[in-house]
């Protein structure tokens, strides 16, 4: 797992919801709430609200992947379902989020693992035609554009401080910021998009081939879950009551191997195993 903070494993990929921490208002859409934090009910803005308890104390609003339904049908359940990527996730049945409007240009990324789309308040920013491995048809892989813009097209260097300090703590193992993830078995990584589940991980017309932006990655370590990846070598054993794997500073580990998912702080989700942040903030 990489120094900014992200990482961790557990028996699912993500789930349960901490509440929401102090701040401005919630964004309009489904409500999700600012970079400052603001709690806000589903399909409104709403006021800024202040720090508590977990999910139905904190005041956060519950979602497809906290609502303790098997939305989609597959016999898995919130945390435990792995098209889940965190409580602010509105779709169980992909990798998509659920955020009306998301990612709206589709050749340009943001951080894909927070609450919202477009670059404002991550300063986030991936073109897919710098990809050498993009097939889309609006913005498959232009030699010229990169040779034209080399920081901008550059795997490691292209991310603002700003982004390196919001984003990777939100990224799930495996994955860089633009949601483009690493599956073992196939021979590239695949990027998350709404066509894609992970029964179609070997299928690239739903979940294409992807390069990983190497300066915000969070790479998957042997003893970690990671998309993809649900289980952990026989080898990977807890050793007095602790985890296999280290969280980031302060951060409980969730899931099998730390507290349910539901118990995550206020403010942060489960998700790869460690309670991480909810929202962009440093």
């Amino acid at each position: 797992m990489p120094p900014s903070g992200s990482g961790g494993v557990a028996s699912g990929l993500v789930g349960g919801v901490g509440g929401a921490v102090p701040g401005a208002a919630g964004a309009a859409g489904i409500g999700a709430a600012s970079a400052a934090g603001g709690a806000v009910a589903a399909g409104s803005g709403g006021a800024g609200g202040g720090a508590g308890g977990n999910a139905g104390t904190c005041g956060l609003y519950v979602l497809q992947c906290t609502d303790g339904i098997d939305n989609d049908g597959d016999g898995l359940v919130d945390y435990a379902d792995p098209e889940c990527l965190g409580a602010l996730d509105n779709d169980e049945s992909s990798f998509a989020n659920g955020i009306p409007g998301d990612n709206y240009d589709a050749c340009t990324r943001d951080c894909y693992f927070d609450d919202n789309s477009g670059m404002g308040d991550d300063n986030c920013q991936w073109r897919l035609k710098c990809d050498p491995a993009s097939t889309y048809p609006a913005c498959t892989y232009d030699p010229t554009y990169v040779s034209a813009r080399p920081n901008e097209c550059s795997l490691e260097v292209s991310q603002s401080q700003t982004c390196l300090d919001r984003c990777p703590k939100m990224t799930a193992n495996g994955c860089d910021c633009f949601g483009c993830c690493t599956v073992p078995g196939l021979d590239a990584p695949v990027r998350l998009e709404p066509s894609c589940t992970a029964a179609d991980f070997g299928d690239p017309t739903k979940c294409p081939r992807c390069t990983q932006v190497t300066q915000c990655l969070n790479p998957c370590e042997r003893c970690e879950i990671c998309i993809g990846k649900p289980t952990l070598p026989a080898d990977c054993q807890t050793t007095g009551g602790q985890p296999p794997y280290e969280c980031p500073a302060g951060a409980p580990a969730c899931g099998r191997y730390g507290i349910p998912p539901s118990q995550c702080p206020c403010g942060t989700s489960c998700v790869t195993g460690c309670c991480l942040s909810l929202f962009a903030v440093p």
